[in-house]
């Protein structure tokens, strides 16, 4: 029996070295079937990806950044009072807060609160379109409020939890999950995922409040993309990939493009119970920054083609980041809707980024 399913259609582009991955992925220890989602991106471990694997662990398929994912959040200021120059200026000088104005929890330490590099981001959105109104209204949702949208992880303590077990196993033959090594590991796993969604709420306040709104907001939408989680089938291992058992998902856009708030359905057996987590990556960090150098200046890419802004300090990162290095949104929805995976709510235009 084929192990590998691949959820894309021939519209979409894939990378054909991270199905190889998939598909050496599916000869390891325990496996027993290996999802490759529609944002499957470009990498030596591909975002993208959904393993179930029986009585065993495989750390390194997750990585450092345990509990990386979505938080969106719901303020009540209402989109007429909106000033976008003001904000932006504001945003600059985020940095400048005292990290005392996070409260007691700073105290835990392992940069709580902080948004980290990469594709990491903290956003304002506003609805650009209601796709199902009984969905949208059913969750109490409001066309007219400003929204918060927060991609960070477990930042230092993912890592560390990480390199504590890194090295003591063969990469194909994991961890038994009895092992001491595994329930040790997977202790301070579960810890980092409470951390990591403790820490967006975190960025979520410390943004609202560097912008000079109340620190008020309603949680629309919480997933960690990138954890193992014991279900009765398994220990399902996502890297990039989001659970459909948790509510109402945000799937990013790429800074220039659409965010797709939708509902899983009841059948998502087929993608190993996980949706898409963004547009994924096109174009690997070194090979964006070099294709796009020549064509834009850093000033191009601070200002989007759907009018959003972006704030970088960090060119580089700018480069790597853009838009352009990015999958069609689109398309990668389409995968998921067509697939019967899921049901668009809304769509979310962004109109400020912040990136650290």
């Amino acid at each position: 029996m084929d192990k590998l399913t691949l959820i894309a259609s021939q519209r979409n582009w894939i990378d054909s070295r991270s199905v190889e991955t998939l598909e050496n992925i599916t000869k390891f220890r325990g496996v027993k079937k290996v999802v490759g989602l529609p944002d499957l991106s470009v990498g030596r471990v591909p975002n993208g990806m959904a393993i179930l694997v029986e009585d065993r662990i495989y750390p390194h398929l997750i990585g450092g950044d345990i509990g990386c994912g979505m938080s969106l959040f719901q303020s009540p200021i209402k989109k007429s009072r909106l000033k976008v120059d003001k904000f932006e200026k504001r945003l600059r000088k985020i940095d400048d807060l005292d990290a005392v104005s996070l409260g007691q929890k700073a105290s835990m330490g392992y940069n709580l609160g902080t948004i980290g590099k990469g594709n990491h981001f903290a956003e304002f959105h506003l609805v650009n379109e209601v796709k199902n109104r009984e969905l949208f209204d059913a969750y109490s949702l409001d066309e007219t409020s400003l929204y918060s949208l927060i991609h960070s992880g477990s930042r230092a303590f993912g890592q560390i939890v990480f390199d504590a077990v890194a090295g003591q196993y063969e990469p194909s033959q994991g961890l038994d999950v009895k092992s001491k090594e595994a329930q040790t590991y997977l202790e301070k796993h579960f810890k980092a995922l409470a951390y990591a969604t403790q820490s967006r709420e975190e960025i979520a306040r410390k943004l609202l409040k560097t912008i000079g709104l109340r620190d008020e907001f309603t949680k629309v939408s919480d997933t960690a993309h990138n954890s193992i989680t014991k279900t009765l089938d398994g220990w399902l291992h996502r890297k990039g990939a989001t659970p459909t058992n948790k509510g109402l998902v945000i799937i990013a856009g790429s800074r220039g493009s659409l965010s797709y708030l939708v509902q899983p359905t009841a059948n998502t057996q087929k993608s190993n119970n996980s949706l898409a987590h963004g547009a994924g990556r096109k174009w690997e960090r070194s090979s964006a920054e070099a294709k796009l150098r020549n064509k834009y200046s850093k000033k191009d890419l601070e200002r989007t083609s759907i009018g959003s802004r972006v704030l970088c300090v960090d060119s580089k990162l700018l480069y790597e980041e853009a838009p352009q290095a990015y999958k069609n949104i689109d398309i990668v929805i389409d995968d998921l809707v067509q697939e019967g995976l899921a049901t668009v709510v809304a769509t979310f235009r962004p109109i400020l980024t912040y990136k650290e």
